[in-house]
């Protein structure tokens, strides 16, 4: 099991997000929704290899709350070297 963070783009009411909470828990793999709202995202307990990212993007599209593009891990410049690329 894994956990999966989801960064929300745009402000979105509580309503949006049990909206999409409810969405995200339908998806098979899908343990457990958990929401943080200082920056606005998701996150999801999922099976690694039954249920990927863009599963839960597409839940989240249908239940109107768009989210950003997973970051590079070397998005800032710096490696820890620990995925070997």
């Amino acid at each position: 099991m894994k956990t999966e963070t989801l960064p929300i783009i745009g402000a979105a009411s509580m309503e949006v997000i049990d909206r999409a909470t409810t969405r995200l828990k339908a998806v098979p793999g899908v343990h457990d929704v958990s929401y943080l709202d200082a920056p606005a995202r998701l996150f999801a307990q999922i099976d690694d290899k039954a249920t990927t990212r863009a599963q839960l993007v597409s839940a989240l599209a249908e239940a109107g709350v768009l989210v950003e593009d997973k970051p590079s891990p070397h998005a800032n410049g710096s490696c820890c070297g620990g995925c070997g690329s």
